[in-house]
Parts: structure tokens; C-alpha cells; sequence
């Protein structure tokens, strides 16, 4: 078994190509996949999701391509036939449906997120040039305001039922389209289910993270989406009888290619988090055994199963079981989900496998899930490359790497430094057609011969493993030339009792000497638990568990300065720090006091 083949170009750069590790299952594009679906698995439960009175309603493969052919029909038949669709709504079955209907016959879809504000849904929509709009209920009020002065979009479709628009035509339901669309089809109207697809034309236009003067829209095609969920397949063993729990956001790529194509693509059934705080109850509820989610949540979910094990009195107990349990592995015994039976059965009793992408993960909780029992792989991707480009997997998983590319994904370092770093570069089919009306952009994302820039650095070992040590533009350069990134600070800060949270970055002071400081976000629950200390108490504690960490760091590099906040970071939906607007959050209080960060050491600046 080979997990990757070695290559150079003619100007000696190393090129690692991903070879997987099962037979891949190809498919050529998503409308393909779906007819698979249908025809592979027919009436097998592929979807669940709770309604609001608690009833659990389950939808099979059949009955998805049924209501996308319905629903594919009714659109052309209104005239959307190559237009531009998009849809806003929480993680639902209905999610997938309007997706597949525009981007299999109709026209192009336009995914947003479902967490911006009005202002941004039209200023999008209008970028986007978007003619129709798949709503879910709680966004009703907000499309009848922007449909008072938006005349470009032509169609309002709410998942839900509500009442008639009587004085605008233009509001519509999802049920009535797909009765429409069933009443054409008997009439014989093939106009979507004949549909060619143009595999390598544009057909998903996606918005990154960021206001809508700066978000970029990366252009997919069918080739790049099915390109992904073939390679993965090399990658993951997934069988029918698993169950995803949907979570993450549908419009970004991590969910929509991994969480609903790929799942789909090899019979898993999807069910669907009812939020956040209902991830502990839909974990046992819909027996889910995989899950495809970000740190902070695997963060969040291990931290209760230890709070868990601490108020059982047990500590000592799953401590002794667990050197045995690893002892026993040495020799090829496994006995972990027998030994922990009671504490899997508390988090989910089929949870075998997590896959966590966007951010680090720190290795000692990757090895806490793993000592349960769950596989805890990290993968790598960006919305221009599909997303997948690299990912750990059950024969090689390193905590604090990313692990080969997927089969078929090419990944190079350009210009790697002494120590072997350098940009990663990507190329493969699941690379992007480019940004939107923005060639400019487009042609600094590409090298001369072609490679995709990922803007994140890191290096590859002999084995052909990956490994990010940060992004480009957010790395701290010092004076001295040495470099440092964020995300190595802030893993170790988020280990410190009572933060909750952690930001660095490189201030340069009046004199230009580049220092490290960070912003730390206070767990006030923690405090409250453990003596109310007062602010200046909490500055002097923290600022002695700095000095812990500096004792570790070679001194150019220590953390010079902190201040503390009870305010959450600010995010993308999945949770990556906006760094340039954490920057400008900070730098508008030190302005405001006209202070240097020296000043505001240990200062709680809320």
C-alpha cells in the first residue's frame, strides 16, 4: 500500500501526488451523483431531521430525486433557465433539494450564509447577479422588505408554508413549485430532467468570509466539486449503514462537498443538527457515528465528557484504563469501546469516526478522542480548491499534521526556506475556475505554471507528510528576520485556565520593534466558579501562566504584552478569526486612549 508518489519538475521542485488508499468511486458530476444515489440505494433512509414537535421524519434517496426533478422542472418552466439562484437557510433536508434543482439543469447556484445581516444578502445578491431566492420562514419578513426595492430578484421561495403574498406575485412556497413541477412532468415536460450538464462551466458561485466589498466569489464547476468527492473516496472509508450529523454551514464548501455530496455519494445518511446546544441529544437520538465539524466544537464536546468524568469521581479510574488500553494497542489489541462503553454511550454510542478541518487542533484532545475509541482525523482545504486537498487518515495520523494529499491532489512547496517552508501550492481538477469579474485576482492566485497559491505556509516531510505552520499573510516577521505565526500562540494560550479564547498578533511599537501580544477572552463562568477575583487578580494570574509559556520560547519570541476582554472574537461561521478586524478592534481602543500596548498590559478593556 502507497500513500503518495514523489515527483520533480524540470526546475526541481518536489511535487507529493496523492494515491488513497481504496478503489475509488468516480463520478463525473452532481447530477450524476444523484441518479446514482437513487439508483444504488432507492428507498435506504438518506436523510433525518426532527420537526419542531420532536417527530423524526426520514426521507430516502428515491424521494430526493423525485422532488429535484419536480422542483428542476417547475424553475425552468418560470423562465429561470440559466439564471443565477441562491439560498439562505439554517442545515435542513430542503437545503440540498433547492441546491441540486438549480445547479442540475436549471442554472448557477449562489449560496449565503446564513448569518448576514440584510444589507449584505442584497449586496451579494445583486453581485452575484441572483434572479431568485430559496428562503427558509424565519427570513420571510426580511424578503418582503428587500423585495420593496430589489427588482432584480424575481422570485421569493419560502421552504415553509406561509400565508399568500396577496399583493406580490412573486412570493411563492417550495411545495407548491414541486406540485407544479410533478404536474408538468406527467404533461411530459423533460426540460430538466434532459438537462446536459456543462461539467466544466461555471455552476456554484460561493462568497468567502468577509464584508462584501472584500469577499471574493470563487467560481466551481461540476468537474471540481465531483473531482473532490472521487478523490475522498480514495481517502475515507464510509459504508451505508453510517449516519452524518449535518452541522457545520451548508454554504460553505467543508459541509456542502464533504457533509452532503461525498455522504451522499457513498449511501450515508444525513441527519440534521437542530443547533448547537441539541449536538449532545442529536448524537444519540439519530445514532450518529460520523461527524464533520471545527475545533472549537470537539473542543466544547470533550470538555463536558471530562467535566463528566471529574464529577463521577472517577479520574483516577479512566487514567489507569487508559494506559492499559494503549499498552494493549502496542501488541494489537484494542479494547477501547469496550473499556469506555458507559462514557460512549453518554456522547453517542455509534460515534467511530470525526473529521475536523479550518483551524489546529490541539494534539492532546485529537489523542483524548482517540483513546475512546473515535478515529479524530484533521483535513485541509480551501473554497478554491473544492474544498479537500489533503487530509489525515486510520493508517497515518499525526496529531499536528494534515497528512497526505487525497488521491489525485497534487501539493508542492514554493520556495521552501532552510527549514523546508514555504506557500503550499495546490493543483489538481478540484481547483477552481477562478474568482468572479475578478481577473486580477485570479491571476495572482496562480503561478506561472499553473499551481494554485494557498496563501498558507508549511512544509512536507520525507514521508510526504503536510504540515501548516500558518497563513502568510497573518505571520509575525521580527526584526531579526525570524518568523512566528498566531495560530501557535493561541493554541497555547486556549490551554491557560479561564481563557476562553485567544487572539495574537505582531505589534510594532513606536521604536518599529515587532512584539508579540495577544487579547485573551475571559470564561467568566470559570472566575465566578473560582472566587470572583477581581480584574487586576485575574491580569496578575494570567500573566504568571504567560511567563510559564515564555520560559519555552526562545526569547525573541515570548508574548510581551496582553489584554483581556469578556467579548467574543470576531468570526467567520466557521470559526476562524477575522484577524484584520481584531487588529482594527484593538488598534481603535489603543488610538482612543492614546496608549502603546506596554499601557495596556494586563488591562481588561471592555
Amino acid at each position: 500500500m502507497k500513500d503518495f508518489v514523489v515527483e520533480y519538475n524540470q526546475n526541481g521542485r518536489r511535487i507529493v501526488k496523492g494515491l488513497g488508499y481504496y478503489e475509488k468511486k468516480t463520478v463525473q458530476d452532481l447530477k450524476q451523483l444523484v441518479k446514482n444515489c437513487a439508483r444504488e440505494y432507492g428507498n435506504k433512509t438518506g436523510f433525518k431531521f426532527k420537526t419542531s414537535d420532536g417527530t423524526i421524519v426520514e426521507k430516502t434517496y428515491i424521494q430526493l430525486d423525485n422532488e429535484i426533478d419536480c422542483l428542476g422542472t417547475a424553475l425552468i418552466a418560470r423562465g429561470f433557465k440559466g439564471k443565477r439562484i441562491s439560498i439562505i437557510s439554517e442545515n435542513r433536508y430542503e437545503w440540498g433539494l433547492c441546491f441540486f434543482a438549480i445547479i442540475n439543469g436549471t442554472g448557477i447556484g449562489v449560496p449565503l450564509d446564513k448569518y448576514l445581516p440584510r444589507e449584505e444578502i442584497e449586496n451579494l445578491a445583486r453581485r452575484g447577479q441572483v434572479e431568485a431566492i430559496f428562503y427558509s420562514a424565519g427570513y420571510h419578513d426580511m424578503m418582503r422588505e428587500i423585495a420593496k426595492t430589489n427588482s432584480n430578484l424575481k422570485l421569493y421561495i419560502c421552504m415553509d408554508e406561509i400565508d399568500p403574498e396577496k399583493t406580490d406575485s412573486r412570493f411563492t412556497t417550495l411545495s407548491s413549485l414541486i406540485e407544479e413541477g410533478k404536474r408538468l412532468l406527467a404533461e411530459g415536460d423533460r426540460s430538466f430532467t434532459d438537462a446536459k450538464i456543462d461539467r466544466n462551466s461555471l455552476s456554484i458561485l460561493l462568497f468567502t468570509s468577509g464584508t462584501t466589498s472584500t469577499s471574493k466569489g470563487v467560481m466551481l464547476s461540476h468537474a471540481n466539486i465531483a473531482a473532490n468527492v472521487t478523490s475522498i473516496s480514495g481517502v475515507l472509508d464510509l459504508r451505508p449503514d453510517d449516519v452524518h450529523l449535518s452541522l457545520l454551514p451548508l454554504h460553505h464548501t467543508f459541509e456542502n462537498t464533504v457533509g452532503l455530496m461525498f455522504m451522499m455519494h457513498m449511501g450515508v445518511c444525513i441527519a440534521y443538527c437542530q443547533g448547537i446546544k441539541h449536538i449532545a441529544d442529536n448524537l444519540k437520538e439519530f445514532n450518529v457515528s460520523i461527524m464533520v465539524a471545527v475545533p472549537a466544537i470537539y473542543e466544547a464536546i470533550y470538555a463536558k465528557v471530562q467535566e463528566g468524568i471529574r464529577k463521577s469521581g472517577k479520574e483516577g479510574l479512566v487514567k489507569a484504563m487508559t494506559k492499559v488500553s494503549r499498552a494493549l494497542r502496542k501488541i494489537g489489541i484494542d479494547v477501547r469501546r469496550v473499556l469506555f462503553k458507559s462514557i460512549l454511550e453518554k456522547l453517542g454510542p455509534k460515534l467511530r469516526l470525526v473529521v475536523s478541518g479550518a483551524a489546529p487542533m490541539p494534539a492532546d484532545i485529537i489523542r483524548g478522542y482517540e483513546d475512546l475509541g473515535i478515529t479524530f482525523l484533521q483535513g485541509y482545504g480551501l473554497t478554491e480548491t473544492s474544498p479537500v486537498v489533503s487530509t489525515s487518515n486510520e493508517f497515518v495520523n499525526i496529531p499536528g499534521t494534515i497528512g497526505f494529499p487525497i488521491a489525485d491532489v497534487e501539493v508542492s512547496i514554493d520556495s521552501p526556506d532552510e527549514n523546508g517552508m514555504g506557500e503550499i501550492l495546490v493543483r489538481g481538477g478540484n481547483v477552481m475556475l477562478g474568482y468572479y469579474e475578478d481577473s486580477e485576482e485570479t491571476e495572482n492566485a496562480f503561478t506561472r505554471d499553473g499551481w494554485f497559491r494557498t496563501g498558507d505556509l508549511g512544509f512536507i516531510d520525507n514521508r510526504g507528510i503536510i504540515t501548516i505552520t500558518g497563513r502568510a499573510k497573518s505571520m509575525i516577521v521580527f526584526t531579526n528576520g525570524k518568523k512566528a505565526f498566531p495560530e501557535e500562540y493561541e493554541m497555547l494560550l486556549n490551554n491557560i485556565p479561564g481563557v476562553k479564547d485567544s487572539f495574537a498578533w505582531g505589534y510594532k511599537a513606536n521604536d518599529g520593534d515587532i512584539q508579540v501580544c495577544a487579547k485573551l477572552v475571559l470564561d467568566t463562568e470559570y472566575f465566578r466558579s473560582n472566587g470572583n477575583p477581581s480584574p487586576e487578580e485575574i491580569g496578575n494570574m494570567l500573566d504568571e501562566e504567560i511567563k510559564k509559556i515564555n520560559t519555552a520560547l526562545p526569547k525573541y519570541k515570548i508574548i510581551r504584552y496582553f489584554v483581556m476582554t469578556m467579548q467574543d472574537l470576531i468570526k467567520t461561521t466557521t470559526l476562524k478569526i477575522r484577524r484584520a478586524h481584531e487588529q482594527e478592534r484593538i488598534q481603535k481602543v489603543l488610538d482612543a486612549k492614546g496608549l502603546e500596548m506596554r499601557k495596556m498590559h494586563k488591562q481588561l478593556i471592555d
